[in-house]
Parts: structure tokens; sequence; C-alpha cells
């Protein structure tokens, strides 16, 4: 009996939070042409419980705790709603937005507030509900400029974004919120980098390696119904606009920070696999943005000193992949893979050089070619390749690479 009467409880209190939701929604769009108005009722749903659940008491979808266990505070800590609430709540944030085209969007905190509000509607169990969570999200974020420049909220404004990627349930509402936030990172590039060719900020520098790093999360989350949306997304991201738009150590710190550790995680996840086809796939396309990321920056990255280094460490992923237990369609592709990276590079006259690279007594062709000779030994010998090994012998004297 007191089983049952707690369960009553829970589900008059959801209800009612539910209920008071959408109060404060409607006062909101009626009074969104009022000063303040929409920021005042807004505020309110801060005030409202942090996690409540649906009408079985059980809390829609996984967790987004790293441990990956489940919870019952819901999304990353996002209210939780039944399906039902999350669809009429969803029309009612966009009654809102659309009555006063976001201008009663005032401040930062009006505005992130009703973003998470929004990711927890998307994160309902329900199509409808995903979908108009989804809608008041892409409004909201085409409304940011009404309380702050996006830049300086992109560091609240992510986090939210991945917890309604990850909470999506079939694949049409992760391209969705993948497209959501890939329309962001695109924003945010036109915002802050396109000032006559000066070099962006720290502060940029910092917002977009976490959009990129976003990406790769969602990339390498096994329980994401759409795995290619996010790769795609990060592809398009890497390899957008032209070269000498961001300076080459940028660049660089991409490859670093999100290219180069997305690849390792990819391969450590193919050991345990429980979907061998669809993880091959996903490292073969990791293998396919890693070597037309690297081909499409070339230029740029051959001026770095530490270019080198970016090189060695891309041969050694290629090798590892290469390597790959039970892998035939890696076993396949990497080979090529490379053979394609060593002829664009020899045309672009990245073996020329007779400085010694670093510390040691060898010109990048000599490095290339002993490293090639050990992980792949039937490209060393391969004719279209043969050039590229016998270019001039190293200096007499060490030689300073362009900075």
């Amino acid at each position: 009996a007191q089983s049952r009467a707690g369960e009553r409880g829970g589900m008059f209190a959801a209800a009612a939070v539910e209920h008071a939701s959408h109060c404060v929604l409607r006062l909101a769009a009626r009074l969104t042409h009022r000063e303040g108005a929409v920021e005042s009722t807004v505020r309110l749903l801060g005030r409202l419980p942090a996690g409540f659940t649906d009408a079985a008491g059980d809390v829609p979808g996984p967790s987004a705790a790293a441990d990956g266990r489940g919870g019952r505070r819901g999304e990353g800590g996002l209210p939780v709603l039944s399906p039902k609430a999350a669809a009429a709540l969803g029309a009612e944030m966009a009654a809102m937005l659309l009555a006063g085209g976001g201008a009663g969007l005032a401040t930062r905190g009006t505005w992130l507030g009703l973003v998470r509000f929004a990711a927890a509607v998307s994160a309902s169990a329900d199509e409808r509900g995903a979908r108009a969570g989804s809608e008041a999200l892409s409004s909201l974020c085409s409304h940011s400029a009404h309380a702050c420049p996006l830049h300086e909220s992109l560091p609240e404004l992510w986090p939210l974004l991945l917890l309604h990627a990850r909470a999506c349930r079939t694949p049409a509402h992760c391209e969705r919120a993948v497209g959501l936030m890939a329309d962001v990172h695109a924003r945010l590039r036109e915002e802050t980098a396109g000032g006559g060719g000066e070099a962006p900020s720290e502060e940029w520098r910092a917002d977009w390696l976490l959009v990129l790093r976003g990406f790769c999360s969602l990339c390498l989350d096994t329980r994401l119904p759409c795995r290619d949306a996010p790769l795609l997304a990060l592809q398009r991201a890497v390899l957008a606009g032209d070269p000498p738009a961001l300076p080459p150590a940028v660049w660089a710190e991409a490859f670093e920070q999100a290219v180069f550790p997305l690849l390792t995680e990819l391969l450590r996840q193919w050991v345990a696999a429980t979907d061998a086809a669809e993880q091959e796939r996903l490292m073969l396309r990791g293998v396919t943005l890693l070597s037309k990321a690297f081909l499409h920056h070339l230029s740029g990255l051959l001026s770095l000193r530490s270019f080198h280094l970016l090189w060695l460490r891309a041969l050694e992923l290629l090798e590892q992949f290469l390597r790959a237990p039970q892998s035939e369609l890696l076993a396949e592709a990497v080979p090529e893979t490379l053979k394609n990276m060593l002829l664009v590079m020899g045309a672009s006259g990245a073996f020329e050089s007779r400085a010694r690279v670093g510390d040691t007594p060898q010109t990048l062709a000599q490095l290339t070619a002993a490293v090639v000779e050990t992980m792949c030994p039937q490209l060393s010998g391969s004719p279209d390749l043969a050039g590229l090994w016998h270019e001039a012998q190293p200096a007499a004297a060490p030689a300073v690479a362009a900075a």
C-alpha cells in the first residue's frame, strides 16, 4: 500500500511540475512584447525540480554519465518529461519564440534556461516530443544574438547540445541533433574567425577545439543510433573553407586534440566491438578523414617546425590500423591510403628538403622511407614511389625549418 501511495504521489508531483511548466511558457508567450516579461517568467523554469519522472516512474533513455550507468536525474541533470508533456511543452516554446522573434531573450541566463528546457523536451521517448524539442532548440540557437554573442555562450551551450544529441533514440533524431550542432559550428566560425585574415584569439581557438572534440565524443558513443552523422560533421568542420583561413598551428592543434585521439579510441573500441562490421566501417571512415584532412592542410602544415612529428604520428596510426586484428577491409584500404598520401606529398615537394628534421640525422624523405619499409614493405619498392626515397642526402650542417 505504501508503495502504491508513493507511486501515486510521484505521478502527481510530475504532473504538477509539467502543468506549471505549461503555465510559465504560456505566460511568456503572451507577455513576450513587454520588456523584461519573458525573462521574469522563464526564470521560474529554473525553480522547478531538476528531475522528475514519467508516468511509469522511470527516466526515459540512457544516462549521459561517463561511467555509462543509468540514473534517475535525467540526461546529465536535465529535467525528465513524459512523452505527452514533452510534445506539448515543445509546442508552447515554439509559440513563445514565434510570438516574440527572440526579442524577449534579453539575457544569457534566460536564453540558456530555455535551451536547457528544450533539450529536456527533445530527450523525451516520443518522436513527436523529440521533433518539437529539436525545433525549439534550433530556433533558440538562431536567436542567440539577442542574448549574447555565440562564442560567449558556447562553453555552456555546447554541453547541452551534446546531451541533446546523446538522448537521441532514432537515426532521424540523431541527424537533426548533429545538424544543429554543425550549424552552430558554422555560425561560430563566421562570427569570430572572419575578421580580415587576423589570427583567431585564444578564446576562439579554445571554443573551436571544444566543438571538434564534441563531435569526436559523439563518434565514439556506441549508444548513438547514427554515429555516421557526427563523423560527417567532423569531416566537414576540418575541411571547411580554404586552408589559409586559419593559421597552420591551429590545424596542428586540431590533429593533436581531435583527429589523432579519435582514431586512437576507434582502434581501442575495435578490440571489444560487439558489432564488428559497423566498427570496421567507422574505422575506415576515420582513416579517410585523417588522409583528407592532412592533405587538405598540407601546404600550411609543412611550414611548421614540428611537421615531422605530426607526420610520424599519422604514420604510426596508419600502421596500427593496418595491423588491426581480423580486418581484411583495413588491410586492403590502409596501404592504398598511405600510397596516395605519399604521392601527394611528393608532388608538393615535402620530401625535397635536405634539412635534417628535429634531432635526427635524417631528412624527412629518409625518415619516411625507414618507417614505410617497416610498416608496408610492398610500398617501399613500388615504382610509383621509388623516386621519393632518392632525394638529396642531408646537408652537411643542420638547417632550420621555416617557422
